[in-house]
């Protein structure tokens, strides 16, 4: 036999074809492959088939991936790392078993203000504390006091204080965030309440961390809730939902307009705004569960300047009956009856991000939207389940004009149910927050419990317990352990007795 028949490996096939199977590998395997030879090292180090093995990654091996993260910019090891480690990552939560190991990553002492307001009480700091990790890991919003600072977790020092907007409205209540401009900029939007005013105030700021200051872009006053209404903020808009109104706010910062939508007789119970769309999940009277979408560019010519127009009552309303059919603004997703015999059916959660290793197939389009609803169903004989849906959303604004409009398309790509075993609490009393892997967390001092959407598994499908937290008796008021999650890396931020810690369960 010749040395040329000999040499029937992988490396004797065209580059061309060897590069096509390479693709069609799993990424660990990828990965061992690029140790055997030069050769294979050669065809595995290709950028077209590192990109095609992260594009090929579906939400639930999410990879830690930021929406200002360009694939253009990533080198061929940074590619090759990400894609390993979301496969890995979701490997191992899988396999972690019950007990989801805590993995502890950074750590920051608060200082804490020392008012009569919180009469030194640490707990009662802890309640109101309400942090946020940026995604990337190096900085922390959160509310100390009554204010809204900026932390740097790998310095350990204070970067920013927002100015309030009146003197007399200092409390901030709620706030959301954006990077934008490759994570150069953030964009933070706000409420500032007065515990004895009817009125609030929604505020933008914009922060620059190469200069590390930060002004206040725009500042307008909104109703008073019973709730501390839900806030969002997505590019120029800032969405605020009023839950006991059945109502929200819309925001347009940059150009100081604002336009209210209704939606009568309808309990809303989240609202998010995602690829131009306003994404709202609705629960009325003997009607299931729904998740509508609202083409942004709907709304045009409906929107009121607020510089000349301060009075909220004076805006513009649009009203939404949600009946009848789809039509190209409005589009209804009646998620399906689970069981005919159950007696009752709630949101849970709702997420939703448009996947920035998705490839694009049209260079106006942003991507299709994922978004992920959670819910809880119980049936006639006591038994709990948790619902998961996976739904898609196309469909988008063209143009600064926003007038070559695609309409909406919402599409159930997955259903799924699981029971749900007795917990120690009411499901219904917890608060969720949902990763772009599919991960749902819940907090329960001393314990982080973990549940997997998109799985047939019981549920949770494990916890962790947080070294340092005690076991105590839930009190809203004087909660030992407030919890977020960063979405895109499933990083758990914590904060208790003062102390932040950044976390990971079961990777």
């Amino acid at each position: 036999m010749s040395n040329k028949e000999k040499k029937r490996d992988l490396s004797s096939l065209p580059p061309e074809t060897f590069a096509e199977v390479i693709r069609n590998c799993h990424p660990k395997d990828v990965a061992h492959m690029r140790q055997t030879c030069k050769g294979a090292k050669h065809f595995c180090d290709s950028r077209d088939v590192q990109k095609s093995l992260l594009q090929k990654l579906d939400v639930t091996q999410a990879p830690n991936i930021t929406p200002y993260d360009r694939l253009d910019k990533l080198s061929v090891e940074q590619m090759a790392s990400k894609v390993v480690k979301a496969v890995e990552s979701s490997d191992r939560w899988q396999d972690s078993g019950e007990n989801k190991r805590y993995a502890e990553e950074a750590s920051l002492r608060i200082i804490t203000p020392h008012t009569q307001h919180y009469h030194g009480n640490s707990d009662e700091w802890t309640a109101s504390m309400r942090p946020r990790l940026l995604p990337g890991g190096r900085y922390a919003l959160l509310v100390n006091g009554e204010d809204l600072q900026l932390w740097s977790l790998e310095h350990s020092t204070r970067v920013w204080v927002a100015e309030p907007p009146h003197a007399n409205f200092r409390i901030c209540d709620t706030f959301d965030f954006e990077l934008l401009q490759g994570g150069k900029v953030l964009i933070i939007a706000t409420k500032f309440s007065n515990l004895m005013d009817s009125e609030r105030f929604v505020c933008v700021y914009k922060f620059d961390f190469a200069s590390q200051k930060g002004t206040c872009v725009f500042k307008c006053g909104v109703p008073s809730s019973f709730l501390s209404p839900q806030l969002m903020v997505r590019g120029e808009l800032v969405m605020v939902l009023f839950t006991p109104q059945n109502q929200i706010i819309l925001f347009n910062w940059k150009k100081s307009e604002a336009v209210k939508l209704d939606y009568h007789r309808r309990v809303n119970t989240a609202s998010l705004v995602e690829n131009h769309h306003i994404v709202i999940a609705l629960k009325a009277e003997d009607e299931d569960l729904k998740v509508v979408a609202i083409s942004i560019s709907s709304l045009d010519g409906k929107w009121t300047n607020v510089r000349h127009h301060s009075n909220w009552a004076q805006w513009r309303c649009v009203k939404y009956s949600f009946s009848g059919e789809n039509n190209r603004d409005v589009i209804r997703l009646r998620l399906p009856n689970q069981s005919d015999n159950a007696t009752e059916r709630v949101f849970l959660g709702m997420h939703a991000f448009t996947p920035a290793w998705y490839p694009k197939t049209r260079t106006n389009n942003p991507g299709i939207a994922e978004i992920f609803v959670a819910a809880y169903e119980k049936l006639e004989d006591d038994s709990q389940y948790l619902l998961s849906y996976r739904i898609q959303l196309s469909g988008h604004a063209v143009g600064a004009a926003r007038r070559a409009v695609a309409a909406p398309d919402l599409s159930l790509v997955s259903e799924d149910r699981a029971i749900l075993t007795q917990q120690s609490r009411d499901p219904l009393e917890l608060k969720y927050d949902i990763t772009n892997a599919g991960r749902m967390f819940a907090r329960y001092a001393p314990n982080v419990y973990c549940y997997e959407l998109f799985c047939k598994d019981k549920q949770p499908v494990g916890y962790g317990q947080i070294p340092g937290i005690e076991d105590s008796v839930f009190d809203e008021e004087n909660e030992p352990m407030v919890m977020s999650v960063e979405p895109v890396s499933s990083a758990v931020l914590i904060g208790s007795d003062a102390l932040l810690r950044v976390a990971r369960f079961g990777s």
